[in-house]
């Protein structure tokens, strides 16, 4: 299966029989690769050669790496609205008909510090509330978020169950608060520690990272979230128009 004279490098090889795996069906969409020491073996290469090959297939998004339980072959990815409208990523999850699941982190009232004061436009003795969630798609967790909210805007947000009902639809619903529109910017960079343990990637894999504000119809700030997505799992989508 390896030609070892040709001018093709060897784990470019290695890589072209994975995906001639994963194109005849031999290993599906979430599906578990047998161990790199095994498939190296199989090839008759080195292990330091066959890692190359799935480095390189991991960095194409075609494989993803789960610490403490191996190598996956990467499913469809969840598009995700970023500049169409003013949707959440539970509610994209919700109308995808995916299968997710969430799990409360920390909720609790905090001092706001000099950005949220900036940003939500408060004074400089207030709380706000800090909300941290994960989300998982079919168990993998795909999505770590912070939000901040003024606690005087929402007494008793921290009583809400947010492991089934989703930050906008509390906000909307139960407190009757419209949200009229948000501002959002991105940025790709490399998950740190903290983040990677999170989403159970790699350090340094890279991610998008999101920070949106959301106001009201009279244009007041009412929440600031931080979101880290799985670029594995998510896809960013835009639909544009040429006026």
């Amino acid at each position: 299966m390896i030609e070892r004279t040709g001018p093709e490098p060897i784990y470019i090889q290695a890589k072209n029989w994975i995906l001639e795996k994963i194109a005849k069906g031999e290993w599906t969409a979430k599906e578990k690769l047998p161990s790199e020491a095994d498939l190296a073996a199989t090839l008759g290469i080195s292990r330091g050669t066959f890692k190359q090959a799935i480095k390189q297939l991991i960095s194409e998004g075609i494989l993803v790496q789960i610490h403490g339980k191996g190598t996956f072959v990467v499913g469809e990815q969840m598009e995700y609205p970023l500049a169409e409208r003013l949707i959440s990523i539970a509610e994209t999850m919700i109308e995808s008909h995916k299968d997710f699941t969430t799990k409360l982190l920390r909720m609790e009232s905090v001092p706001a510090d000099q950005t949220l004061i900036r940003v939500l436009q408060l004074e400089g003795d207030e709380q706000v509330y800090h909300l941290q969630r994960l989300r998982y798609i079919e168990d993998m967790p795909v999505v770590f978020i912070e939000n901040f909210l003024p606690q005087k805007l929402f007494p008793g947000l921290d009583q809400q169950n947010f492991e089934e009902k989703t930050l906008f639809s509390i906000i909307e619903h139960l407190y009757n608060v419209k949200i009229e529109w948000g501002k959002r910017s991105f940025l790709g960079k490399g998950a740190d520690e903290h983040i990677a343990r999170k989403l159970q990637i790699d350090q340094g894999t890279p991610i998008t990272f999101l920070e949106q504000t959301i106001y009201t119809e009279q244009n007041l700030p009412i929440e600031f979230s931080k979101v880290w997505i799985r670029n594995d799992q998510i896809k960013l989508t835009s639909i544009l128009k040429r006026g």
